[in-house]
């Protein structure tokens, strides 16, 4: 494999991430670069989803080698922009991160810090796998689209949590407070729905209060949602929330940061390649924290398709070779 010296990075800086601490730290991040001997070109993405039309022209034009210096937010949207490039070949695409968000959840499955000196230090280690990709076809107010994520993606009470965090940092509020005030917030405008849920050939139909489809293990600024989800196994892990009150909520609240919260009889785990979510109502979804708005979702698995930089193994399990780099 390429060593980072040997190849020019495509950074590509989001600097409203993290509350604008992307504005704040660019010529930090820069001069890290620099010091650390990693040969890069600078993108700035100026507005929502311009990171994906970055990414597509950059990889379009022949880009093999990206840099996400952003929150999961910006990693969705690049991730989205590599899929969507012209005549893109993914597995030849390799995708590292410095993290500069609010909750950069991705990170910690791939025990990646949230420091930009030792990501950077990572990314010349150059450890590579080849993660898994979730593709969701969104069918809302009779328009279809697709959308990719790379970690969760979260249907009912999740989406809205996910709504309202995004529209804390939009007035630049930053922190765990995020994720606390949009949950507790949520929980007073949200009502759980009759769903029916379709994983492969099984449906079963529960009362939804949420369900989260998981590559990674994390989302929330930490809480462990799915926590048996492994992004190397070419399968989903689904964690099925049932209608649960208020109090139920709060006992299990510190088990949402353990994942023992899936032992309340409320809860229930799955695993999968294909599902299909639907309802009456349509239902809210989000993907890696961006809002998908309310409609059916079917959420497929792409597996082994993204190559990406990773720094510690302590989420992913004894890592196969088939994943270490495949061709």
């Amino acid at each position: 494999m390429p060593k980072s010296e040997e190849i020019v990075w495509q950074v590509i800086l989001n600097p409203h991430a993290g509350g604008g601490k992307g504005t704040l730290d660019k010529n930090k991040i820069e001069h890290l670069l620099r010091t650390s001997d990693v040969p890069y070109h600078l993108s700035i993405s100026l507005y929502p989803c311009h990171a994906i039309e970055l990414a597509r022209e950059l990889v379009s034009s022949g880009a093999t080698h990206l840099i996400v210096a952003g929150g999961d937010g910006t990693l969705n949207e690049v991730v989205n922009g590599i899929f969507l490039a012209d005549q893109a070949s993914h597995h030849e695409i390799t995708l590292g991160m410095i993290p500069v968000g609010t909750g950069n959840d991705w990170i910690k499955t791939f025990g990646i810090p949230d420091n930009y000196q030792k990501a950077i230090d990572i990314i010349n280690e150059y450890k590579t796998v080849m993660q898994d990709v979730g593709e969701i076809t969104c069918r809302i107010e009779g328009q279809t689209s697709k959308r990719y994520f790379v970690n969760i993606a979260g249907f009912g009470f999740d989406a809205l949590v996910a709504k309202n965090a995004n529209d804390l940092k939009s007035k630049d509020i930053t922190g765990i407070r995020v994720y606390i005030q949009s949950l507790f917030s949520g929980y007073l405008t949200y009502k759980s729905r009759h769903t029916k849920i379709t994983i492969d050939d099984t449906s079963f139909n529960v009362n939804l209060f949420s369900a989260s489809v998981g590559i990674g293990k994390f989302n929330g600024g930490g809480m462990m949602q799915v926590p048996e989800a492994n992004p190397l196994q070419g399968l989903f892990h689904i964690t099925v929330i049932r209608k649960i009150g208020i109090w139920g909520i709060l006992r299990n609240f510190k088990g949402l940061y353990s994942g023992n919260f899936v032992k309340d009889k409320r809860v229930s785990t799955h695993t999968g390649k294909e599902i299909e979510i639907t309802s009456p109502i349509p239902m809210p979804g989000e993907s890696d924290g961006e809002t998908l708005g309310n409609g059916t979702f079917t959420i497929s698995i792409i597996a082994h398709r993204l190559r990406v930089i990773y720094g510690s193994d302590k989420f992913l399990g004894k890592v196969r070779p088939e994943v270490l780099d495949c061709q």
